[in-house]
């Protein structure tokens, strides 16, 4: 079958001079020359009789509009930085003085800049910030002795003034320091942090509750809030307890207590710890 434009002839209007027609687009002396045309063309009278018949059905019955496919997007509710209606014993431990409370802020940042917003604080170079009293140490990743094998590690970051640097085994800190605790594991579970600083006292420092609080994966996570170090000098030490389930921690806080020399090793748990060497400022 040969196409109508194809099989035209010369002179006849075109397909498109016909939908003009139709949609009253012609100029008055166009459309007269061309229904002059049509009266005496049977061939275009009939062309325009079918031009007309579909345009009809596809008034009476057009095919469904569909919108074109748009990249999802993903609203994000809002989080509160601050949490409203904080516990003093949810961000200070017993034996611990407060004089901030500070909440912990999680966002796609590198550890130190997150914990620097977390505490208000610039993050400086090391260097600028330890004194002689501190010395050369591990880098965070290295810091901490595991007792039990497997994963789950804790880390800390100290506040000292307008100045923040990662801590490492035996930091020397001072009272009224702020410490941001953080933890790194590959597995779900519940955690807990215990210590016993020189005075021989135990406190839980995280979670606020009476048993390990649930977790997930990450690494460097930190704890939703900050510890202020009051003025007990001497070594202290901070245990991480990654464990299975959510164990009690009073009877774990009171054996630490009993027994500082013996670090908490529930059934179910891995410990992590960290030493301190509390001094007092110069």
């Amino acid at each position: 079958m040969i196409p109508f434009e194809r099989s035209r002839p010369e002179g006849c209007p075109s397909d498109l001079r016909f939908d003009r027609l139709l949609a009253g687009e012609l100029a008055a002396a166009e459309e007269q020359a061309t229904r002059a045309h049509l009266d005496g063309c049977g061939r275009c009278a009939g062309r325009l009789a079918e031009l007309e018949a579909g345009r009809a059905a596809f008034l009476a019955a057009p095919p469904p509009l569909r919108a074109p496919r748009t990249p999802a997007v993903r609203r994000l509710r809002p989080r509160a930085l601050v949490p409203a209606g904080l516990r003093a014993r949810a961000l200070v431990p017993a034996g611990l003085r407060a004089r901030a409370l500070v909440p912990a802020v999680t966002a796609a940042l590198g550890a130190a800049a997150v914990l620097a917003v977390a505490l208000n604080v610039g993050v400086q170079p090391r260097e600028e910030q330890r004194g002689d009293d501190r010395g050369a140490r591990p880098p965070p990743a290295a810091q901490g002795a595991r007792i039990k094998g497997g994963s789950g590690r804790i880390g800390f970051y100290v506040a000292r003034g307008d100045a923040l640097s990662p801590g490492g085994p035996g930091e020397v800190v001072h009272p009224n320091d702020r410490l941001q605790f953080t933890y790194s594991t590959v597995d779900a579970g519940f955690f807990a942090l215990l210590s016993v600083d020189g005075a021989r006292k135990a406190s839980v420092y995280f979670p606020a509750g009476d048993v390990a609080a649930p977790i997930q994966p990450g690494e460097q996570v930190p704890l939703p809030s900050s510890v202020v170090l009051d003025a007990t000098l001497g070594a202290e030490t901070v245990y991480g307890l990654f464990c299975e389930s959510p164990v009690a921690l009073e009877p774990l806080r009171a054996a630490l207590e009993a027994a500082p020399e013996r670090p908490p090793a529930p059934e179910g748990c891995r410990v992590d710890r960290v030493s301190l060497d509390k001094r007092a400022a110069r």
